[in-house]
């Protein structure tokens, strides 16, 4: 073999091992554009599913804001039923509340549910209501009543509206009642019967909740061993009043020093909102949860009879005890002749003439206290909690709006407090006169004002 073989031989040895390299780099490229092409896919399908989510919950919060003002729709129509009926003593006497409650209480869902048993024609109606509506996904509204809580506002001292302690005043007006600075709660077992107020009754129940949950619960009591209540109460009340009104409260000093060791600047004004209560020194959120169904922050005119629980019973009626608790609520929802309480006089008719717990003229005067306490009992809700939820394919959302319904008492210049505080007599005004001014402006009907949204939660 010469050289020219050799040469020929080394060549096609280069050649051959080119040829494999080029493979290398062909196979290498088309791995990297394969990863890119991977990740582009992958990226362009998370892209759309992000997409396909932002449109579903769009979809879902429009649905949710539909409901909420249908349900908003249905207060108004309340409250223009309500106002006619008051208007109108015949009809008064012909539609009974609990009637007119339907207006707003009957939930609504979307698309309608029939049962097993719904006739043909319905399910042609609600064939037909479904195609012809312009709404896609689904919609659940319901409309609660929760005027059945005293407002802890009601504690809050307000300089603007309540007159100075003045012990010495020619008028008597220097009742425990108008001391702004008597901040101290009766902890005796029978204080509740003499005394109603709103700090009281806090203390009252607060302690009862408190006491029957470390019956049930030792991790709970040992983590709230040495509760002070008059110091949480103390310090709701300092964090909500004016500044500087519960001054010469004798807690007042322990207060403020708890604020500045937090520190947390008290608001001096009323609570909006009931996360504001987290705030507060002492109240945890355990002590919260058990008193969050017996009081809110929202103004209400009046608790609802319909509405009461054992724990607001006990309040109303301290005497009672657990077997005529049961047989309250037996009277009152009994399923085949459930009872509506229409008004206090309906309610006074089981406390004393049914149960007899206790006298005509004792209940009369409890009742007269809770009124000058700013509690009144009726069973016109003008509290409401509405949670409306839309839902379109995976995408929930969910509504919750607490709405209010004042309501402006003829006799009163208080709207929305449930007092009927008289209007003061005219100069030279004979005192038959004012009794007959009274009388009428008394004789007036209750008339409810817009509903109006005074907190929204979105879930």
């Amino acid at each position: 073999m010469g050289i020219k073989d050799y040469l020929l031989k080394d060549f096609k040895v280069i050649i051959k091992n080119q040829s494999g390299v080029a493979l290398m780099m062909i196979m290498t490229a088309i791995i990297l554009l394969m990863a890119i092409y991977g990740e582009f896919t992958f990226e362009s399908k998370i892209s759309r599913i992000k997409a396909t989510n932002v449109m579903d919950r769009s979809q879902a919060k429009l649905l949710a804001e539909s409901g909420l003002q249908m349900a908003m729709t249905r207060l108004k129509l309340y409250k223009e039923a309500f106002n006619k009926i008051e208007g109108n003593a015949t009809a008064k006497t012909q539609v009974p509340p609990q009637l007119l409650n339907q207006l707003w209480e009957v939930p609504f869902i979307f698309p309608v549910p029939l049962g097993a048993g719904a006739s043909r024609s319905i399910k042609d109606t609600v064939q037909k209501f479904t195609e012809d509506s312009l709404l896609e996904g689904s919609m659940r509204v319901t409309v609660t009543n929760i005027s059945n809580r005293m407002n802890l506002n009601l504690l809050r001292f307000d300089t603007a509206k309540k007159r100075p302690y003045n012990p010495n005043d020619p008028e008597g007006r220097n009742s425990i009642d108008d001391d702004p600075n008597d901040g101290i709660i009766d902890a005796g077992p029978t204080a509740i019967q003499n005394n109603v107020s709103v700090d009281q009754s806090l203390y009252f129940l607060l302690k009862r909740l408190v006491d029957e949950k470390k019956e049930k619960d030792e991790d709970f009591e040992d983590r709230n061993a040495n509760i002070n209540y008059q110091e949480l109460i103390t310090n709701l009340k300092f964090y909500i009043s004016d500044y500087q009104s519960l001054m010469t409260d004798p807690m007042a000093g322990r207060a403020e020093a708890e604020f500045q060791r937090i520190p947390l600047e008290p608001k001096y004004g009323p609570l909006s909102s009931a996360s504001e209560l987290y705030a507060i020194p002492g109240w945890n959120d355990e002590l919260i949860e058990l008193i969050q169904n017996e009081f809110s922050i929202y103004p209400s005119a009046q608790i609802d009879l319909n509405k009461l629980t054992s724990n607001m019973l006990r309040i109303l009626v301290p005497n009672i005890d657990d077997e005529q608790i049961r047989s309250f609520f037996e009277y009152r929802d009994n399923p085949e002749q459930p009872k509506f309480f229409n008004n206090i006089q309906d309610f006074k008719k089981w406390v004393v003439e049914i149960e007899r717990i206790v006298n005509d003229t004792m209940f009369d005067e409890r009742i007269e206290k809770f009124t000058k306490a700013g509690v009144t009992f009726g069973s016109n809700p003008n509290l409401f909690k509405v949670i409306s939820e839309g839902l379109y394919n995976r995408s929930t959302y969910t509504l919750v709006a607490y709405v209010y319904m004042p309501k402006q008492e003829a006799s009163s210049n208080n709207q929305g407090t449930g007092t009927t505080t008289k209007p003061p007599k005219n100069p030279g005004e004979t005192e038959a006169d004012y009794q007959k001014r009274t009388q009428s402006l008394a004789n007036q009907p209750t008339q409810l004002l817009e509903p109006r949204i005074i907190e929204m939660q979105i879930n």
